[in-house]
């Protein structure tokens, strides 16, 4: 099938920052409503179509599909008795808000019925105290401005007018009074976000402000209030810093409205989380100067001391107080491990033994306090949530139901080396009944905002290893595989660092006869898109496909669009002379070459992405197919009326079908002959 098509127009635009003249041919390309980028986004969607007619479709929707035929439930929320919790059931499309109390299991709130279009999703929410009420949060198609509602329990109806302008804002309930503070924006985003006290019943106009409203933009604010309603802590986050700042309020000495927060001296090498607990206490989980993690504790009249130290190897992730207990959660090498200590010393008591060698992605107190709730899953295990018993050491699945069967698959690990010698750590998923040789690889990498590479439950990789491919995950330097100091390693001016990672994992899985240079392919999603598409453009030969979605990739103007200018200081500023030295030196859209044979390249990109602007797939698009003088296709899937955050089940499926369809048919995986058509709809 032929997948040529003529090269987009190249414009003379450039651009002078910081000194240096800066080349932007497709600058055109970043307004989506003008005629000549809807006629050039028509034939890349004729392009995209006709490149994937030739792929083996190999059923893989179905499979995902059936990989995905569970009923997921999250960790429940226990207020007044009552057990809220999201639940996703196997033919459903978004996850639904539910409780459970004397009357059983009944929904609160289903996105699929208040819908019919299935547009809608599920953002946060929150019950009162007393499990009247219950906020919560909802958005629609990809839009990450979310409204928040407030409903009756006991009837499910909503009882108050909604409130807009909230992104991923959480709600703390003041015990014992139909009121929360919560977190707004302004419309028009001129100002910083305000935390707001808002009564339910009252206008949200009247709410008063509570705190914030400055001039950063880039903050966030998120407000807790403990169990007893003494404590108010506001935790602040800005994109200008790598620390954040906690305030503290004693709500007994001023009014609800005008609480007398009070700045925690905290180091300004790192980031502190703070949690409220009963008589005055607080716990502070850090990094600062504890990069594998530690935990505090303090009173408002105390000074901090250590609880729970920093361990040499594992990175302390979580912890739950129980009634005369402290579960503490850590992470080592991908893998999960919950001990169990006493509250006022610190000291190891023992283990929570767990389901198996994977990964626990929440824990939380019960409803009563002798248990504890987590969600654990592993390569071959989906998401499942427990109960822990205290007193009998047990956990018990909770609503067990049966699981999907997945193919048969080994997990194991491998390490290569970086170019400084840096072990970097590298997830494997075979096929069981391999022993040696090469199989077709896919390699994945994020490296980015310390978000850590884990051994979870991983449908794609799953149906790839199933069909006798290798799926791989490098955790490179940037993630928080390591904790803080991992982070570190990898961002900002040592961003090249994560990039080197990833390029000594992709060679090494070749030298130890993983994979071959023919067969291996890359895939990057959100920050892994950058990694993934700078690792292309600096090695292009290394590749024979890329997959790379949802991407950033012009990196002198990153800033500009989505939520980039929460992220310098993650990556830099185009403001600073250094810091765009930084940028340009990676920034995959300006290393792209022509005259150079590029691999078959699959760019994802949503049209309503309002994080990361589709303009960067749009513009990388352009830019490689003017470039490139390889036979391979670079194509663009640009899917209308989805964002970069939760969406459809289906839409997720039919997107991971495709991708994997294209690296089976660029690597040469065995296909099988398609049971339905692609993308065909769930029942």
């Amino acid at each position: 099938m032929d997948t040529s098509i003529v090269p987009a127009r190249r414009d003379d635009v450039r651009e002078v920052l910081g000194g240096r003249e800066v080349a932007d041919p497709y600058r055109w390309l970043e307004d989506p409503g003008t005629p000549e980028t809807r006629d050039w986004l028509a034939a890349q969607a004729d392009l995209f179509a006709r490149a994937r007619d030739g792929w083996p479709a190999g059923g893989w929707f179905r499979e995902l599909r059936q990989l995905t035929s569970f009923e997921r439930l999250s960790v429940p929320q226990w207020r007044g008795g009552r057990a809220f919790y999201t639940c996703l059931r196997p033919g459903a499309e978004h996850h639904a808000l539910m409780v459970r109390d004397a009357g059983g299991d009944r929904a609160l709130f289903e996105p699929d019925s208040a819908d019919p279009e299935r547009r809608t999703v599920l953002g946060f929410w929150s019950a009162s105290a007393d499990g009247r009420l219950m906020a919560y949060q909802t958005a629609v198609g990809g839009s990450e401005r979310f409204t928040l509602r407030v409903l009756d329990v006991d009837t499910g109806t909503n009882v108050d007018e909604p409130i807009t302008g909230c992104r991923y804002s959480a709600v703390a309930w003041l015990p014992g009074r139909d009121a929360f503070y919560y977190t707004r924006h302004d419309e028009d985003e001129r100002s910083g976000p305000r935390l707001c006290l808002h009564r339910v019943g009252k206008p949200a106009d009247a709410d008063a402000v509570v705190f914030g409203g400055g001039a950063d933009r880039t903050a966030e604010v998120d407000a807790l209030v403990g169990a007893d309603g003494r404590l108010l802590v506001v935790q602040v986050a800005s994109g200008l810093s790598a620390a954040n700042d906690v305030w503290v309020a004693d709500l007994r000495e001023a009014p609800i409205e005008r609480p007398a927060l009070r700045r925690l001296p905290l180091p300004e090498d790192g980031w502190t989380s703070a949690w409220p607990a009963q008589d005055g206490r607080l716990y502070l989980l850090t990094d600062a100067g504890a990069p594998r993690g530690r935990l505090l504790v303090t009173g408002l009249s105390q000074e901090p001391h250590t609880l729970i130290p920093e361990d040499p190897e594992a990175v302390l992730d979580g912890f739950a107080v129980l009634d005369g207990l402290l579960l503490v959660h850590w992470t080592t090498a991908g893998h999960a491990t919950v001990t169990r200590h006493d509250p006022a010393t610190g000291r190891l008591l023992g283990e929570v033994e767990l389901p198996g060698r994977g990964i626990v992605t929440e824990l939380a107190p019960g409803g009563q306090g002798d248990e504890a709730w987590f969600e654990y899953s592993d390569r071959v295990t989906p998401e499942t949530v427990y109960r822990y018993d205290a007193g009998t050491g047990a956990s018990t699945a909770w609503r067990r139901r049966p699981a999907p069967v997945t193919p048969p698959v080994t997990a194991s690990e491998t390490v290569c080396r970086a170019p400084d010698g840096t072990p970097v750590r590298i997830l494997l998923l075979a096929p069981s009944w391999h022993r040696a040789g090469p199989l077709p690889t896919i390699l994945e990498g994020y490296g980015a905002f310390g978000e850590p590479r884990v051994a979870d439950y991983y449908a794609a990789a799953l149906a790839w290893a199933g069909r006798g491919g290798l799926f791989a995950v490098a955790c490179v330097r940037g993630g928080g595989e390591g904790g803080e100091a991992w982070h570190q390693a990898g961002r900002r001016e040592h961003k090249q660092r994560g990039i080197d990672d990833f390029i000594a994992a992709a060679d090494h899985l070749v030298a130890a006869g993983h994979s071959t240079r023919d067969a291996l392919g890359a895939f990057g999603t959100s920050a892994g898109g950058l990694l993934v598409g700078a690792a292309m453009t600096q090695r292009p030969e290394l590749f024979p496909a890329v997959a790379c979605t949802a991407p950033l990739l012009d990196m002198a103007r990153y800033e500009l669009t989505g939520l980039g200018e929460y992220w310098r200081e993650e990556f830099g500023s185009r403001e600073d002379p250094e810091e765009l030295g930084w940028l340009l030196g990676y920034s995959p859209y300006h290393r792209v070459v022509p005259g150079t044979p590029y691999p078959a390249v699959l760019l994802s990109a949503f049209a309503e992405d309002t994080r990361v602007d589709p303009l960067h797939a749009r513009k990388m698009t352009a830019a490689l197919q003017f470039a490139t003088t390889s036979p391979r296709p670079v194509l663009l899937r640009h899917e209308a009326g989805a964002g970069h955050g939760e969406r459809g089940r289906t839409g997720r499926l039919s997107y991971f079908s495709d991708v994997l369809a294209f690296f089976a048919h660029e690597l040469g995986l065995a296909s099988i002959t398609p049971t339905e058509p692609r993308g065909g709809e769930l029942p």
